[in-house]
């Protein structure tokens, strides 16, 4: 399977600055959240136990699945199949790979950091502390990253992003729903998620044109021989058939 030069996302350096400043925010929230719900957090919470019935329990439970276990499992070994049977790249597979072993990661290692209490009678049995919310981290690297695999820059992204917007919220949403997180926690993972796909598929897309700028011909067709110089002191040539 050949390492085609993608075009994940369109001017990179602005999506990786993008990127990087979610990521810098989650950090600097992660150090600020306090231990107990904000006011924004205690009167959305109580708002979802307003709004309680069985159709949105339900809804909420489905979201619950596909972002734990098995149902996350099977999620993302499917994605892996497309990107493999429908774009034929290894790089892609290994940034989609990256992204969804980074925002877990980062998520667990800073549930450990904070150990922010959870809303008390959750609907679910959830494991662990509150900051961040990992579904929420979850929805927003996987929703982020199948954008950035399966469209092309420009404006056709339009629609997509809306839908993938939507998946995240809704997801977000859920877990405040089931009571099993903040307001401030989904927002915080949502960020975390979102961001690490930015990056990571803006720099496998900035490593790739790297890589194919170094192995391209010259207009005399010759191509640089990596790891060799010439007499004149610059990268040594080969003559391409």
């Amino acid at each position: 399977m050949s390492l085609p030069t993608p075009r994940f996302v369109g001017p990179r350096r602005r999506v990786l600055e993008v990127g990087i400043a979610g990521l810098a925010g989650f950090t600097v929230a992660a150090f600020v959240i306090p231990a107990g719900p904000l006011a924004a957090d205690a009167e959305w919470s109580e708002w979802m136990l307003g709004i309680q019935t069985s159709l949105l329990t339900n809804v909420a439970l489905v979201f619950n699945s596909l972002g734990r276990g098995l149902g996350r499992a099977l999620t993302i070994a499917a994605i892996a199949i497309l990107i493999l049977v429908v774009l034929r790249s290894w790089l892609a597979l290994l940034a989609f790979a990256i992204a969804e072993s980074a925002a877990p990661v980062i998520s667990s290692i800073t549930k450990l950091l904070v150990d922010r209490p959870r809303p008390p009678d959750p609907l679910v049995h959830p494991s662990g502390s509150s900051f961040p919310s990992g579904h929420a981290a979850y929805a927003g690297v996987t929703c982020v990253a199948l954008v950035l695999l399966f469209s092309s820059p420009g404006g056709r992204r339009v629609l997509w992003w809306t839908l993938a917007t939507l998946a995240i919220v809704g997801m977000a949403w859920s877990r405040t729903y089931l009571q099993a997180h903040w307001l401030s926690d989904v927002v915080a993972g949502s960020v975390l998620g979102a961001s690490v796909a930015l990056i990571v598929f803006a720099q496998a897309e900035n490593l790739a044109r790297r890589a194919a700028r170094r192995t391209r011909p010259t207009p005399d067709g010759l191509r640089p021989v990596r790891g060799r110089t010439g007499a004149s002191g610059g990268p040594a040539l080969r003559l391409v058939a």
